[in-house]
């Protein structure tokens, strides 16, 4: 971080400080991580006002003060900014550098996807320029590092962290040689100005589906969110939205010099002949400047879209047929989404992780694993029973609650029994959140059992795995705490798998 003076303060917030600040040496929004010098702003949150916080950035050595109204009897200067997360964006760019302003970095928004595709991207760019020169920023983990030194890998909080971690992420990663980066950005990014100050190349938009609609209120609120990173590249920056998403192909008729990708027949960069194949997918891409084989690790139609959408913001960039293909073919499990655990031989069922956490992507997830546990027939003698797909989910709390009975109907449909769980229950019941998931299966096919406890859940549904199955776990991916009414408490359901597996195989099943 640099020292932020007087005078750029004053263009930053609009205003001029009290006249006792020279300047800053650091910026954050959380009182616990105020160094002599910094500056704290009060960030107005939803259940707490950073204002409530103000004491304890004193008692820490803040020397400045934002906040959106006046503060009297505050033992420091105070500047009042009309927009106070608009100030901390600012502020965060200017404490660090503006790093991105020296970097290509590329955007991925959407409802579903967002996180296969930016590490498609990623592996793409590292084919391309070497590891060492490439970052990346999802809701899984922030990398970068590359084979020179050991990658520096991190678990991350939130899909877009807040605006100092973006601008800190970004300047750790400029410092030691990045010069391309990938982010994932969520509407919550952008709506509330965690990415807001960054310098894109370009962007990609992969869909939009129910989701979020507690912040945003509806559906055109939303994808307004999602529309406004693009209106964040410049014009010659390669812009790309999914022509297979009815919000996809608005956008490209909304963002000037917006192309397409997908299987419509009218996309710019457009997928044929999609096929299993080797453990993955091949599929042929018709682009602007030719067509060309890719071959995917990766299963399902979802992550053809998802690898198409990578691929084309590549060529758009200018990177050759040859890197996208080893980049792609060369690409490894992306955490906890379709993520297959290790199942030992003896049990002979598959274990899935998956990050579905709406009643779209919970679908798709469910569709991949039929697929799956078909493909598992088709090798096994006619005398064994059918694979059958067994899924354990739940929904969040304290979020779109018409979204649960969604997601139960979906499994009922799909999964030939369930085990409906918890899920992040946040400050809701658990209890009640399960029992509005499982009244939407209704009537429909699969069998359904509510088990409050994830853990004993997930056990479960590995206890009535047999030989062919496939047992999905889904909502959680890649993440490590659970947030509960009590408390958060770690979680982390591909440990807790392995776990249990390791426990049935010791007692041979």
């Amino acid at each position: 971080m640099v020292l932020v003076l007087r005078a750029q303060l004053a263009r930053i917030l609009g205003t001029e400080p009290p006249p006792e600040v020279d300047g800053i040496g650091g910026v954050t929004h959380d009182s616990r991580l105020i160094e002599p010098g910094f500056a704290f702003v009060a960030v107005p949150g939803f259940r707490r006002d950073g204002v409530e916080f103000v004491p304890q950035a004193v008692q820490r050595g803040a020397s400045l003060i934002v906040a959106e109204r006046p503060l009297p009897g505050v033992a420091v200067p105070v500047a009042v900014v009309p927009d106070a997360r608009t100030a901390l964006a600012a502020l965060a760019c200017a404490v660090f550098e503006d790093p991105s302003a020296e970097m290509a970095v590329y955007g991925v928004t959407g409802t579903n996807g967002k996180t296969t595709t930016s590490y498609a991207l990623f592996s793409v760019l590292c084919a391309e320029y070497g590891r060492e020169k490439c970052g990346l920023m999802t809701t899984a983990e922030v990398i970068f590092g590359g084979v020179e030194r050991e990658d520096e890998r991190r678990p991350v909080v939130r899909t877009t962290p807040e605006a100092v971690e973006v601008q800190g992420t970004l300047r750790e990663m400029l410092d030691v040689g990045v010069e391309h980066a990938v982010v994932e950005v969520s509407s919550h990014g952008v709506t509330l100005k965690r990415a807001t100050g960054t310098s894109f190349r370009g962007a990609l938009f992969t869909n939009l589906t129910r989701d979020h609609l507690d912040l945003h209120g509806s559906m055109e609120e939303y994808y307004r969110a999602k529309r406004e990173l693009f209106r964040w590249v410049p014009p010659e920056g390669p812009k790309l939205a999914n022509a297979d998403d009815p919000y996809g192909r608005r956008l490209a008729r909304e963002i000037q010099g917006a192309e397409t990708f997908g299987v419509a027949g009218s996309a710019d960069y457009r997928v044929e002949d999609a096929r299993p194949a080797r453990g993955g997918t091949t599929f042929r891409l018709r682009h602007p400047g030719g067509v060309f084989e890719v071959e995917s690790p990766l299963l399902g139609r979802y992550n053809v879209e998802n690898v198409a959408g990578a691929i084309a913001l590549a060529l758009a960039s200018g990177i050759g047929e040859e890197a996208v293909a080893r980049g792609i073919k060369g690409m490894g499990q992306v955490p906890g989404r379709f993520e297959r655990v290790v199942s030992p031989e003896g049990l002979g069922f598959e274990v899935i992780v998956d990050y579905a956490h709406t009643d779209v992507a919970l679908e798709a997830a469910l569709k991949v694993a039929r697929g799956v546990a078909e493909s598992a027939d088709e090798k096994r003698s006619p005398e064994h029973a059918p694979g059958r797909v067994i899924c354990v989910f739940g929904a969040a709390g304290d979020r779109d609650m018409a979204k649960r009975p969604l997601m139960g109907r979906v499994a009922a449909s799909l999964a030939e029994s369930s085990v409906v769980t918890t899920d992040d229950a946040y400050t809701e019941d658990p209890e009640k959140i399960a029992y509005e998931v499982a009244a939407g299966f209704g009537s429909g096919p699969g069998l359904c059992e509510v088990v409050l406890d994830r853990r004993a859940a997930i056990k479960k549904a590995l206890e009535m795995a047999r030989p062919g199955d496939v047992v999905l776990v889904a909502g959680k991916g890649h993440e490590r705490v659970q947030h509960l009414p009590g408390g958060d408490v770690p979680f982390h359901d591909a440990s807790v798998i392995r776990e249990l597996l390791g426990e049935l195989e010791e007692r041979g099943g």
